[in-house]
């Protein structure tokens, strides 16, 4: 039986690693990372994150719920503002809590393991599997319409999209490595794109052709949407083009820095994004009428077309697929890390944590992966979209007012960076706002209410959890370790702590 010992000993919200008013150095565990990220470095990292396929994707359902072009601006302008104020809030707790893991390490301080393995649950099983697979589609979209020369069907699409997971899938399997290098290729492709865009907006303008009426005063907003519901949705597809604003917060403890480096980088990879996406925004409604925005599928190609001709088109296609598949290639290698590491802390089955001793990578957490997305392939990416954004902001929700919460319970806490209380009420009011919107709209209230059975399904599972350790003790889950003695019963400081039992409710 172990000690009672302090505080930190008993309770794993207590870890050295993220206590509140903790000192922002990674204390002593097996391994220490390296702190290399600097403010530049780290403004980069949200950038390259958060601008790629979103916003060849997002524009079509901001512009169709919206109704007209300036209402559509103005969301996206919106959504820019929010992501950097959310950034700013994160930065607090980044810094009170200045342990890689985000979210999840904010609610299990604040609320517990329950909200913790929900949250982890469904960020690694819905909100990023589901966030790839709209990728993908995207990059099934245009690869059949460059091989087909036309518009593809719906079986088509879902044939090429499913073949594409299985190669992203192979290739994390085989070789990590080239995944890596890929993406690194891949994010110059994006920045390229996003640059040619852009000049294909001023070519289209200086011909003649420019739709500038989608910019005059008398016109520009005619047509807009009169629900709030409806600029709840427009809301979810303009974030969807932010996701990943939060990126800093899972590598906080590779800062240099932190105290300046996570808010300053934070908000200049924010800030940046949102330049670019308004500017990218301007240049759409340059080059087409709200009503053929609204109508194509292919918005890069057109803008390839339009401008310059059939080598442009071509050119744009081909650049959105090596952009969309970097980004789902990216995104399979961290969320399978992800499941894997949490895996060998005992959020998940253990044997989800097992990497293969050859190729040196997480075959079962990838095999987990390529099973939920190949279902996921059955959805239509308009109904994905609400379905991920719901649950996200729920999590978002819930991370707000642990802020709130933490700031009432341990007022005197050191926090390098403090954002004001109405900000953090505002985002808290907000992120309960976009989930509840929805519910009000015919359309979207069966994706909302899709997404939303994640959490009674995580909770049966957390309960499955706790009864099979509970009955059948660890070896049900995990391989017996060697005993710890009671002097070194405390949880390690966020390095794979062996407290898998301690999740669940004893």
């Amino acid at each position: 039986m172990k000690n009672k010992g302090s505080a930190s000993e008993r309770s794993p919200l207590l870890k050295k690693s993220d206590s509140v008013g903790s000192d922002l150095e990674v204390e002593d565990g097996p391994v220490k990372l390296q702190r290399t990220v600097g403010v530049i470095s780290a403004a980069l990292v949200v950038f390259g994150n958060c601008v790629g396929a979103g916003i060849f994707i997002s524009p079509k359902g901001v512009f169709e719920q919206t109704g007209s072009a300036g209402a559509g601006m103005i969301v996206f302008a919106m959504a820019g503002v929010i992501a950097t104020l959310c950034n700013l809030a994160y930065a607090e707790l980044g810094l009170l809590m200045p342990s890689s893991g985000g979210e999840f390490v904010y609610i299990r301080k604040a609320y517990g393991n329950l909200p913790a393995f929900l949250f982890s649950f469904c960020n690694s099983f819905v909100i990023k599997p589901a966030s790839m697979i709209v990728v993908i589609l995207t990059f099934s979209e245009y690869l059949a319409t460059l091989i087909w020369g036309e518009i593809p069907t719906v079986s088509m699409s879902k044939v090429v999209a499913l073949c594409t997971v299985l190669f992203i899938i192979g290739v994390n399997m085989i070789n990590s490595g080239l995944v890596i290098k890929f993406c690194s290729f891949s994010s110059v492709i994006k920045m390229s794109m996003v640059v040619f865009l852009l000049v294909c907006g001023v070519t289209t303008t200086l011909k003649g052709h420019g739709h500038l009426e989608n910019f005059q005063r008398n016109t520009t907003f005619i047509g807009s949407a009169t629900s709030p519901t409806q600029y709840g949705l427009a809301f979810y597809f303009a974030a969807f083009s932010y996701q990943s604003w939060n990126s800093l917060n899972y590598i906080t403890e590779e800062l240099k820095n932190p105290t300046r480096t996570l808010p300053i980088g934070g908000f200049l990879g924010v800030l940046g994004t949102s330049i670019c996406y308004v500017l990218c925004n301007v240049s759409y409604l340059l080059m087409f009428s709200t009503t053929d925005l609204i109508a194509t599928n292919t918005i890069a190609m057109d803008c390839g077309m339009v401008a310059f001709g059939k080598i442009a088109e071509i050119a744009m296609c081909v650049g959105l697929l090596f952009s969309c598949l970097g980004s789902a290639s990216g995104g399979l290698l961290c969320v399978s890390r992800n499941i894997q590491s949490t895996a060998q802390e005992g959020v998940f089955p253990r044997w989800m944590g097992i990497v293969n001793p050859t190729l040196k990578t997480p075959i079962p957490a990838l095999m987990v992966l390529c099973t939920t997305m190949s279902l996921y392939l059955a959805v239509d990416v308009n109904v994905l979209i609400p379905c991920l954004s719901t649950v996200e902001w729920s999590f978002y929700c819930l991370t707000f007012s642990s802020l709130i919460y933490l700031r009432f319970k341990d007022p005197k806490a050191h926090r390098p960076v403090k954002v004001p209380l109405v900000i953090a009420v505002f985002l808290l009011f907000v992120s309960f706002g976009f989930v509840i919107l929805p519910l009000f709209n015919a359309s979207s209230r069966i994706p909302v209410l899709i997404g939303m059975s994640s959490l009674p399904i995580g909770c049966v599972l957390y309960g499955l959890l706790c009864m099979t350790r509970y009955y059948f003790g660890r070896d049900a889950w995990e391989k017996p370790r060697k005993p710890r003695s009671n002097s070194d019963s405390s949880i390690d400081s966020g390095h794979g702590s062996d407290s898998s039992s301690e999740l669940c409710v004893k």
